[in-house]
C-alpha cells in the first residue's frame, strides 16, 4: 500500500536507518558499488552533526527509508551548499518524495545564509532523470568538465541562487 505525501514525514537519520539507506540506494540501479561505498561513509559521518553533512530520510508507516537526502555547507565559503546525495526509492519514484526532500533542503538552508545550492551529477545516461528533476526544480546547469569521473563522463554542475 502506497502512502500518501501526508502519511510519510521527514526525520533525522539515525544509525539503524543506515542498512536502510544503503539499500535504498542499491535499489534505485543508478549508483556504483564504490559510489554506494562512499554514501555510506558519509552517511556514518553525518551522525555526528561535527560532520558537517546533514542527513535526513523520509520515511513510510514501517518507519523505513524511502527517500534519503544529505547536504551540507561548502568548506571554504560563505553561504554556498552542496547537495551530496539526493534519492527516492524505485517504488516511490514519481511520488512528490524527491520534490518534497529538496525543499526540505532549500528550507534548512535559507536561514544559515544560504547564497547557493549546488549539486553535481554524472552526464551517462543513467542520471538523466536526476538531471531533468534538477531543471524542473529551479535549477540551473552552471557547468560542463568533460571526462571528469571517466573518460566521457562527464560531471554536471546545477546550482540555485537564493539572493
Amino acid at each position: 500500500m502506497q502512502l500518501t505525501l501526508k502519511e510519510m514525514r521527514i526525520r533525522e537519520i539515525v544509525p539503524e536507518d543506515i542498512q536502510d539507506v544503503v539499500r535504498l540506494l542499491e535499489a534505485t540501479g543508478v549508483f556504483q558499488n564504490y559510489e554506494i561505498e562512499v554514501a555510506d561513509e558519509v552517511i556514518q559521518a553525518s551522525i555526528d552533526p561535527a560532520s558537517g553533512y546533514l542527513s535526513h530520510i523520509i520515511v513510510n508507516e514501517e518507519n523505513r527509508a524511502v527517500a534519503y537526502a544529505c547536504w551540507g555547507p561548502t568548506p571554504c565559503t560563505t553561504g554556498t551548499f552542496d547537495l551530496y546525495w539526493i534519492a527516492v526509492h524505485p517504488d516511490y519514484q514519481k511520488s512528490g518524495l524527491g520534490r518534497q526532500l529538496i525543499n526540505f533542503v532549500e528550507a534548512d538552508i535559507r536561514p544559515k545564509g544560504a547564497r547557493l545550492l549546488l549539486i553535481e551529477t554524472s552526464s551517462y545516461s543513467d542520471y538523466e532523470c536526476a538531471r531533468k528533476f534538477y531543471a524542473s526544480s529551479g535549477y540551473k546547469q552552471m557547468a560542463v568538465i568533460p571526462d571528469y569521473y571517466r573518460q566521457g563522463d562527464h560531471k554536471i554542475v546545477y546550482g540555485k541562487n537564493f539572493v
